[in-house]
């Protein structure tokens, strides 16, 4: 008798151990939902995705391929800088067959022995041989975004015929965080977005230029500013309409874009007012791209019509902040900008003028 109290009593506590175990995982799990939907960072979502997930399901490796035929996703983490441990890791692909074809990303979820032939493109950092890995599709309304990819060296982890619910659900919960996190900073991105040109505003020159000032001080660069003043607008306004002033704006900062190095920060300052920030840019290399911007805007015809266009030219103001002049902080680089396009103007406008 008392052996057999002794084997329901080993049996209880076993099914407990079970039953706790499983509470710690629920909970577990509930807590890493949670910090999914509660997230409205881009960059935090995936920190969350590439990191956490991986340590808190003892994986082996974790991808993710976004698919962004607009280049958002992508534009929107472009003024981060993204760890060196993402590399491999996020993937993006802009064509349908490219995530059908060459990514292979099903409509539900799959598990399968891990072949390099089939699963390497997801998995461009993974080095063994072998292994399991579970496939989670990402679809929003009805439209595959994108994929999480899970990789783990045990061959039995992800065994295909075993169920998959947990893994439906969790590529539910990350297909909605991830729509979250694309409304939430294309909301954010609307606040800081000039809506006539669609280059940034002075809002997000001013956040952006005090990021930018900290980190030449920080590495010891230099960081050039450029303010654009478009010469003798309020003729054009005055003498082909505002419609006409618009299209030359527009224009305009498309040319200062197309210019422009992927580093460089372009905003609308404000009417017909432009500034461009050039990190780690010598004075003589930031007059050089200012002189090309003055004669490529010079040399521009602006069709204002089907029949009628116009020419316009600029006056550019440049300040630069280095250790070798008085320049060094954010209002000093702004005030000696604005203050050299002015003089510019006054010297017969035209021209680029550094504030020395």
């Amino acid at each position: 008798m008392s052996s057999e109290v002794e084997t329901l009593k080993a049996k209880l506590n076993a099914f407990l151990r079970i039953a706790k175990n499983n509470e710690a995982k629920q909970r577990n799990f509930q807590e890493y939902e949670l910090a999914l939907l509660s997230c409205s960072d881009l960059y935090h979502l995936i920190s969350i995705i590439l990191e956490q997930h991986r340590e808190k399901f003892h994986l082996t490796e974790v991808t993710l391929l976004l698919f962004d035929p607009e280049y958002e996703f992508q534009r929107i983490l472009s003024s981060r800088s993204l760890p060196p441990s993402w590399q491999g890791r996020l993937l993006f692909s802009d064509s349908v067959n490219e995530v059908r074809q060459q990514f292979n990303i099903p409509r539900k979820v799959k598990l399968a022995l891990y072949t390099a032939n089939k699963y390497q493109a997801l998995f461009p950092n993974y080095s063994s041989s072998n292994g399991s890995v579970a496939i989670l599709p990402l679809i929003r309304q009805n439209k595959i975004i994108g994929s999480v990819n899970l990789a783990s060296r045990q061959t039995d982890r992800f065994q295909p015929g075993i169920g998959t619910q947990f893994l439906q659900h969790l590529s539910a919960i990350i297909s909605a965080a991830i729509e979250n996190t694309r409304l939430q900073e294309s909301i954010k991105q609307l606040g800081l977005r000039d809506p006539l040109t669609g280059i940034n505003n002075r809002r997000f020159f001013d956040q952006r230029v005090e990021e930018e000032v900290s980190l030449a001080q920080r590495n010891k660069t230099s960081l050039s500013c450029l303010f654009i003043d478009l010469d003798h607008f309020k003729r054009i306004n005055d003498n082909y309409g505002h419609q006409a002033g618009d299209l030359v704006l527009k224009e305009s900062s498309k040319i200062f874009d197309d210019i422009m190095r992927s580093s460089d920060v372009l905003a609308r300052y404000g009417g017909e007012e432009f500034v461009i920030l050039l990190a780690n840019t010598s004075a003589k290399a930031a007059y050089e791209i200012a002189e090309r911007i003055r004669q490529r805007i010079e040399m521009t015809e602006f069709a204002i019509s089907a029949t009628e266009s116009l020419q316009v030219t600029l006056s550019i103001g440049l300040s630069v902040l280095d250790s070798d002049n008085l320049i060094n902080t954010t209002q000093q680089l702004i005030n000696a900008a604005d203050q050299a396009v002015y003089v510019a103007k006054e010297s017969g406008r035209n021209q680029v003028y550094h504030a020395s």
